[in-house]
């Protein structure tokens, strides 16, 4: 993949709250929000660590679709009960999606492009020689 091609496509941004936390949102090549962390982490490392377990274990993450009271689809992943991190949490959620959709089947939708960025994001981390938090992944 050459340097052009690795500039394209969906990256994982980190997001800083007012309080100093910090989480990230998975965002597609034209700008739109897919996703985003359930969790705020403490620090940069925290969130190295948080995303280096959403993406080990992206295949084997549980999705439950719902409808919010606005009656708007949306999407949470969880982590499977086992994970390859040791003393890891099972079953906690980690991802959810960035906004609410009109139908359950543009929800679905959603979650295929979820898993297709994470995809692409994890190729760019093994090309980039590992897990070191730039200002974008």
């Amino acid at each position: 993949m050459s340097l052009l091609a690795a500039g394209r496509g969906p990256r994982l941004v980190p997001v800083r709250g007012a309080d100093g936390r910090v989480g990230w949102s998975l965002v597609a090549a034209n700008g739109r929000r897919l996703a985003s962390a359930v969790r705020a982490y403490r620090d940069d490392r925290e969130l190295a660590a948080g995303i280096g377990e959403l993406l080990a274990e992206r295949a084997a993450l549980r999705f439950v679709l719902g409808q919010r009271e606005d009656r708007l689809w949306i999407w949470t992943a969880h982590l499977p009960t086992r994970t390859t991190r040791a003393g890891a949490g099972g079953g906690e959620a980690i991802a959810r999606s960035a906004r609410g959709y009109l139908r359950r089947d543009q929800c679905r939708q959603s979650v295929t492009a979820f898993l297709q960025g994470a995809d692409h994001v994890q190729r760019l981390r093994r090309l980039s020689g590992g897990p070191t938090p730039p200002s974008a992944w």
